[in-house]
């Protein structure tokens, strides 16, 4: 840390103050800015995006709280480290600029060598958290780059025959999908979401991508093999996590689609002739209970047919414009059966495009996928 970089805000409505303490920080290599009020410095504040503020709290009109308070509600200014300097020497006084957000407290008439301590002090604990902030971002981008990694993509397995959309609203997301190969002519398509959205979640999705493939056979039918994962999750997930599930199974070789809906949205399914349905949840969620129940549904389809899966982030909305599940399945199936006859990644693409006009920002993780057998 370099403390000659360093810039500090003094905020007081004394003119000898503000200069004492102006002299006593430059003389120290600090860049010092002076207000003569709460509100003059909370305009500084936001423009000039100082390192630490010193605030007075006796002042006219505005005092010192009112101006911690306000500096702590704006986004700007939240993080910027306050030392009161004042003359209430009273316990009160300094309980209530701490309880507030104030990281220490000076009582007038000031020492210079204890305002050239404390001020240091308050700069080195703010660089160490600076840091720690970068590190756990640095952290959570490369657990975003790992999980995105894990994710195929249609080019890898383009005899699938799918399309997918993937946007976690966090860099550890709580939705994860995969695809993959389970015998020549089989596939087997998965989309699940998971409670929470801390790393917990994030390492979550790679133990289901280990235990979905792990698990995956022509010697397991999928229920058995939700089965089997469900059993595994009970073993590591704390208590209150859970998870909701689709996992649909396709051979094209007989033209059978299995489905297991753990808790999740209904797959929408289009036949190529036909009027298309959804095929709703039909078993338990996962990792919540020890007995839970867990069936296959078995889809006759034909070549042409498709079919989507889908989390609740892309069709649910709870601010401004709200959109409630059954509005957002409504629109989902008007728009899959306008974009129907076109190839399943525009199709999907313009579906998409339908749930995010002009930069819409998602509340929740997303995942979309379309499937053409």
């Amino acid at each position: 840390m370099d403390e000659r970089e360093m810039t500090i805000l003094v905020i007081d409505d004394e003119e000898s103050s503000r200069e004492l303490l102006q002299m006593i920080l430059e003389h120290q290599g600090y860049l010092v800015l002076t207000a003569k009020s709460g509100e003059q410095g909370r305009e500084f504040a936001l423009r000039e995006d100082p390192d630490l503020i010193l605030l007075d709290i006796v002042m006219p009109d505005e005092n010192g709280f009112e101006t911690c308070k306000l500096l702590q509600q704006h986004p700007a200014s939240s993080d910027i480290p306050i030392i009161f300097i004042s003359g209430m020497n009273d316990v009160e006084s300094k309980v209530t600029g701490l309880t507030i957000g104030g990281w220490d407290y000076v009582t007038k008439p000031f020492q210079r060598a204890e305002v050239e301590a404390r001020v240091k002090n308050c700069l080195k604990s703010r660089f160490t958290y600076q840091q720690i902030i970068k590190e756990q971002a640095m952290r959570l981008q490369q657990v975003h780059e790992a999980q995105q990694a894990i994710l195929p993509v249609p080019e890898e397995i383009p005899e699938a025959g799918f399309a997918v959309h993937y946007l976690p609203v966090l860099e550890a997301g709580g939705d994860f999908y995969d695809v993959f190969s389970i015998a020549k002519g089989i596939h087997g398509y998965f989309v699940s979401d998971i409670s929470g959205h801390d790393l917990s979640a994030s390492f979550a999705t790679s133990a289901l991508k280990a235990l979905i493939r792990q698990n995956s056979s022509i010697l397991h039918t999928p229920d058995e093999t939700i089965r089997i994962i469900n059993k595994v999750l009970r073993t590591i997930f704390k208590e209150g996590h859970h998870l909701t599930a689709v996992y649909a199974t396709l051979n094209r070789t007989h033209n059978v689609l299995a489905v297991v809906n753990a808790g999740h949205l209904p797959m929408l399914f289009l036949p190529e002739k036909g009027e298309p349905y959804w095929v709703d949840p039909n078993c338990d969620i996962l990792g919540a209970f020890d007995d839970a129940f867990f069936e296959s549904r078995i889809i006759s389809v034909n070549p042409g047919d498709r079919f989507y899966l889908f989390s609740d982030g892309l069709i649910e909305s709870f601010q401004e414009p709200l959109q409630t599940r059954s509005q957002g399945m409504d629109k989902f199936m008007q728009a899959a059966k306008s974009f129907q006859k076109l190839p399943v990644a525009e199709a999907s693409e313009k579906i998409f495009q339908v749930f995010s006009p002009h930069g819409h920002k998602f509340e929740d993780d997303v995942v979309l996928m379309g499937v053409d057998i």
